[in-house]
């Protein structure tokens, strides 16, 4: 997982980029940064959540690939799409 010092760089460089374009205005910057952070955690934590279950799929396979093999990888990207898909996002 990313940690809470990256996380908040990387909210910080989006959020002055959308800004420095013109894209966006923040009324109240500590309030959108809030919020921005709020849901790159409920991303993250989706994203994580359809990658392990991702990962037990092919491992309950009764011939499950090798990890990292170009089985697993193909197996692996289908299903964390489907996982994904199956969690809104």
């Amino acid at each position: 997982m990313i940690s809470d010092e990256k996380m908040s760089h990387i909210v910080h460089l989006l959020m002055n980029g959308l800004e420095k374009e013109g894209f966006v205005s923040f009324p109240n910057k500590e309030i959108a940064v809030r919020e921005a952070h709020k849901i790159s955690n409920l991303y993250l934590g989706n994203l994580k959540g359809a990658a392990d279950a991702a990962r037990h799929r092919i491992l309950s396979q009764k011939k499950a690939p090798i990890e990292k093999s170009p089985q697993w990888d193909i197996l692996y990207q289908k299903y964390l799409e489907e996982e994904l898909q199956k969690r809104g996002g």
